[in-house]
């Protein structure tokens, strides 16, 4: 009940730090294990979150992988090509 009332009383400072260690955490380990080379996004998302420890999307301020993914290509920390897995092209 305590750290319900911290989180209720500061949501948005907790939301923001957790957005931000979720991003450190994706960003290094897309760094670690891809370096530069094209990769899913998903796949790294499934390395990340193969740590115990990891922090949690739903605790960030993204709703979905792909929200995320598209603030990492608008604010140019990741070159971000969009890639139909419906197996239709386009």
């Amino acid at each position: 009940m305590r750290q319900m009332k911290l989180f209720g009383d500061n949501a948005a400072s907790y939301l923001k730090q957790f957005s931000n260690d979720f991003e450190k955490a994706f960003l290094s380990t897309l760094k670690m294990r891809h370096g530069t080379k094209k990769c899913n996004a998903n796949n790294v998302y499934q390395e990340m979150i193969a740590d115990k420890l990891h922090v949690h999307m739903n605790a960030t301020h993204w709703t979905t992988l792909t929200d995320f993914v598209q603030y990492l290509g608008r604010t140019k920390k990741c070159i971000v090509e969009q890639n139909n897995s419906d197996g239709m092209g386009g």
